[in-house]
């Protein structure tokens, strides 16, 4: 398997998704610029606010999650399995990395696992009116294929919440954030708010030509990941410096 690195300009990656001709591209809704790649490719991308919480609300905050692959779920042809990512996917794990950047927001971080992998970043210390887009960028890493199986795409789930106001799990509400996470029956599962059971997602398809499906597999699988609601519950806030801003506690 031979790994490329492609990093888009900003023009170059929008047109790269709109030829994709991928759902993501709506532009009212936060999504990735790129949400769809080959494997073996590493990629620079951004996640992208497209509005804010409403009428005259600025998004001051963003917190974002990456499936972390230790207890994910995941689904093949869009049921669940008890299968493990690793059984379709031969290097899960620290794939993705915050690219620094103030243009908007003050203070970033990432958010890592135990074993120091990335699950996820957060910014903060900004606003973004309501009319404006942000982007927020970061490195995807190289997702390889497992070879033996029969996956021809693999589809990562993030969980991603834009907030307009800091408040604790009580005051949820329109206006206040916007929640675009798998509802999973976690704490940020967001019913009824703008976003509910949206999330963004960023989908790696074979590369079949170094990386042929067997001939038992016929068409192949599609493969989902998708973070568990313990995970979302752990790695959705925003803490700093050890002390948890958002949601308030």
């Amino acid at each position: 398997m031979i790994i490329k690195q492609f990093k888009f300009s900003t023009h170059t990656a929008l047109a790269f998704t709109l030829l994709l001709g991928a759902s993501q591209s709506a532009l009212s809704h936060t999504r990735l610029e790129i949400p769809t790649v080959s494997e073996g490719v590493r990629v620079t991308n951004n996640v992208v606010i497209g509005h804010s919480c409403g009428e005259g609300k600025q998004t001051i905050a963003s917190t974002v999650v990456f499936p972390d692959g230790v207890d994910s779920i995941v689904k093949v042809n869009g049921a669940q399995s008890s299968d493990t990512i690793d059984s379709y996917v031969s290097n899960y794990g620290n794939l993705y990395q915050k690219i620094l950047d103030h243009s908007v927001f003050q203070f970033e971080d990432e958010k890592k696992d135990a074993d120091g992998n990335v699950v996820g970043f957060w910014v903060k210390g900004g606003k973004m009116p309501e009319g404006y887009t942000v982007y927020l960028p970061f490195r995807a890493g190289a997702m390889l294929i497992e070879p033996t199986s029969c996956a021809r795409s693999v589809k990562v789930v993030l969980g991603i919440a834009d907030i307009c106001k800091f408040t604790p799990i009580s005051g949820f509400k329109d206006g206040v954030l916007e929640t675009w996470t798998p509802a999973v029956g976690s704490n940020y599962d967001g019913v009824g708010l703008g976003g509910f059971d949206s999330p963004a997602t960023l989908t790696v398809t074979r590369d079949l030509a170094n990386n042929p499906l067997e001939a038992a597999c016929g068409d192949g699988v599609d493969v989902e990941i998708i973070p568990s609601a313990a995970q979302l519950n752990r790695d959705m806030p925003i803490i700093n410096k050890g002390k948890q801003v958002w949601p308030k506690p």
